[in-house]
C-alpha cells in the first residue's frame, strides 16, 4: 500500500479511537458527575488560568463547546471565571478548590486505566506511535 493509504487507514482509526476515548473517560470520570470534555476543560486549567479560546486551543476543541464545558462547571463550583488584566473582553478560567480536589480523586482512577490500557502494546511502540501522530499533526498546522 502507498503511505497515502496507510494515511488514510490511520485517519480512519484515529477518528474511532477519538470516539472510545471519548468513551471511556465519560466512564472513567462519571463518579464525578463529569463527561469527557469537562473533564478535559477541567484539565486545560489545572496548571493555570487560561480564556475559553485558550482552553479551546490546548485541547483542539471547538470554543462553543468549551464554552459549553466552562459553563456547566462553573455551575457545579468547579471553575470560577475572573477578569483578564490584559483582555477585558475574554474572562480568565481558574479551578476552585473543589475543582483541584476533583482532578485529584480522578488522577489514580486515571493512572489505573492508563496502565490496564497501554498493555496492549510496548511503551517504545506507544511513544513511536505519539512522534508519528505529532509529525502529522505539525505537518497539518503548518
Amino acid at each position: 500500500m502507498s503511505g497515502g493509504r496507510e494515511l488514510t487507514v490511520l485517519v480512519d482509526e484515529v477518528f474511532r479511537l477519538a470516539d472510545a476515548l471519548s468513551a471511556a473517560g465519560d466512564r472513567l470520570v462519571a463518579g464525578e458527575q463529569l463527561t469527557s470534555a469537562r473533564w478535559l476543560t477541567l484539565g486545560a486549567v489545572a496548571h493555570g488560568p487560561l480564556s475559553v479560546a485558550g482552553i479551546a486551543r490546548r485541547r483542539g476543541m471547538r470554543r462553543q463547546s468549551a464554552a459549553e464545558s466552562v459553563a456547566a462547571l462553573e455551575r457545579a463550583g468547579l471553575v470560577t471565571r475572573e477578569p483578564d488584566p490584559d483582555d477585558a473582553r475574554a474572562p480568565l478560567v481558574h479551578l476552585t478548590e473543589e475543582g483541584r480536589a476533583t482532578l485529584k480523586r480522578i488522577r489514580p482512577v486515571r493512572h489505573a486505566w492508563a496502565d490496564e490500557t497501554a498493555r496492549v502494546s510496548s511503551a517504545e511502540e506507544l511513544a513511536e506511535t505519539a512522534d508519528v501522530l505529532r509529525r502529522i499533526r505539525l505537518r497539518l498546522e503548518s
